[in-house]
């Protein structure tokens, strides 16, 4: 019997026999032979069968946005795994980095599927300037879903008051919602973290909602356009965990 060697969008290569319609999500490669010539053609295009987002995802190079006064640098995969370890240290760190925030964002993210690990809606590390530190950290709870994305972030107490958690929220919103179908960004926070709160309303979002504990807001690309350049006077934030949900 003859057979069509036949590949899906993730790359992944089978045979099939020449006599049945094509199945749901595979499409022809343009090979066809006996089963034993299929398999040896197989054998020798599909050297690496991992699935193509994940070849993608270790492949990836980690997004970076610089600015004058910060660096908002993207963690690779590893890199947050690391974090979660009793002994993680780091060379570059501010006093009081990671926090319990950290903690939680990263572990968070070690949830993630393998095909919700996006280039640039992960997680990052705010590093100052000035002197190189790693301050606090901001980043993204999952890609983009149906045009929007939540945001979250946290500035050490050694970081504060200096415009930094708003800085950084400012820049990494304007870049998601420069993004390719992605037209809100939104975030939740403690209805007691006023500090959070008042980051936020810099930044441009609006409040929308609220249930028991927690206030919604909301920050679209007409809204990021309003609020001008990052301010670099004093960062109301406060609290010790993330500045949002």
């Amino acid at each position: 019997m003859s057979h069509l060697v036949v590949a899906n969008g993730e790359g992944q290569h089978s045979l099939w026999p020449h006599t049945l319609g094509m199945p749901s999500g595979w499409q022809a490669t343009g090979f066809s032979g006996t089963e034993e010539d299929c398999l040896d053609h197989i054998a020798e295009v599909w050297t690496d069968m991992r699935p193509r987002s994940l070849r993608a995802l270790s492949t990836a190079v980690p997004n970076v946005l610089s600015t004058e006064r910060f660096v908002l640098r993207e963690l690779t995969a590893a890199q947050v795994a690391a974090l979660l370890r009793d002994d993680a240290s780091g060379d570059d760190w501010a006093p009081g980095y990671p926090s319990a925030g950290t903690r939680a964002a990263a572990t968070g993210f070690g949830r993630r599927a393998t095909d919700r690990h996006v280039r640039g809606f992960g997680m990052y590390q705010v590093v100052r300037c000035a002197d190189g530190r790693v301050i606090g950290d901001i980043g993204f709870h999952t890609p983009p879903h149906e045009g929007s994305v939540e945001v979250g972030f946290g500035i050490v107490e050694s970081g504060r008051g200096a415009g930094y958690a708003s800085g950084a929220l400012r820049e990494l919103t304007r870049w998601a919602l420069a993004q390719p179908g992605v037209t809100t960004v939104v975030a939740r926070t403690p209805k007691d973290s006023t500090a959070s709160q008042a980051v936020l309303e810099r930044v441009g979002f609006h409040r929308t909602a609220e249930e028991a504990e927690l206030l919604h807001y909301v920050l679209t690309a007409e809204g990021c356009e309003q609020t001008g350049s990052p301010s670099i006077g004093r960062d109301p934030i406060a609290d010790g965990g993330r500045g949002a949900a």
